[in-house]
């Protein structure tokens, strides 16, 4: 609206001391400061893009130029304190549950590998490595918030992540626990661990169709599409051993490998108790 502003600011030196800035006291400014609003704009950003990208966004949403340099600053700094608050958190034990909470919780967990840059010189080739990522949220029936937490950590941390998540939620005494995931071992594990006799585990149907959909060919070869709608509509009832029986029907022989037993791999994927 009014172009371009700038400050001319004389900078003074004593006997005592080489570098006075009298302006920025007079107007209570802090040099190199940023507002909290600023704040907020730059680790939004910082958190999303590279910084030289977020810097650039700035200058396109909001209309004037800050360095990357000013975006790491202030990512970095609220990242740290973002850290050290949740690491607070997540040391108070999560199971001191309120006598009244939500009817019903949904929680679910998943994982993913993510790749990750070892630290060393910019202008190098730094050290790259695959790591799992594991994700947990949960939210209470009938509202909008989910409360979500991710670690690169252990199984067992990443339960007690998901305890803290679900009591966020609204995890109560009395509430029920639905917990919704993929048929990972980890996850069905944690489920019974942290929520114990108030939770119960699903395994969520889209990926019980695509094993479905593997094993469909080998067990029936002229009709796999309709085979794999049958069998789906057989769990939407609940009518999980029909389903066990079509598989054992087919099941590979002994020693066939991993990758050429969809059959068996269904099968094993069914059989664990939920």
């Amino acid at each position: 609206m009014f172009g371009l502003v700038a400050v001319r600011e004389r900078i003074w030196w004593s006997p005592a001391q080489h570098y006075l800035r009298p302006l920025p006291q007079r107007v209570g400014v802090t040099p190199r400061g940023r507002s909290r609003r600023l704040e907020r704009v730059l680790s939004d950003f910082g958190c999303e893009h590279s910084f030289i990208r977020a810097a650039q966004s700035v200058r396109e949403h909001y209309g004037f130029e800050i360095g990357a340099s000013a975006v790491r600053t202030a990512t970095l700094e609220h990242a740290q304190r973002a850290r050290h608050r949740l690491q607070e958190q997540y040391r108070q034990p999560f199971r001191h549950l309120p006598a009244v909470g939500a009817k019903h919780v949904i929680a679910e967990a998943d994982g993913t590998m993510i790749c990750t840059v070892g630290p060393g010189p910019r202008k190098s080739r730094r050290p790259r490595e695959w790591k799992e990522m594991r994700l947990v949220a949960a939210q209470a029936l009938g509202r909008a918030t989910t409360v979500y937490a991710a670690t690169f950590g252990s199984v067992e941390e990443t339960g007690r992540r998901w305890g803290h998540c679900a009591r966020a939620a609204g995890w109560g005494l009395k509430s029920q626990i639905h917990g919704v995931g993929d048929g990972a071992d980890w996850i069905r594990l944690q489920s019974r661990e942290v929520f114990g006799d108030q939770g119960r585990f699903l395994c969520d149907f889209f990926h019980v169709s695509e094993y479905l959909g593997a094993a469909a060919p080998t067990c029936r070869a002229r009709g796999p599409e309709a085979w794999r709608r049958t069998q789906q509509q057989r769990l939407r009832r609940g009518a999980v051993q029909p389903v066990m029986e079509a598989l054992e029907e087919h099941l590979e022989p002994i020693g066939t490998p991993e990758e050429e037993a969809p059959v068996r791999n269904g099968h094993r994927y069914l059989s664990h108790p939920t």
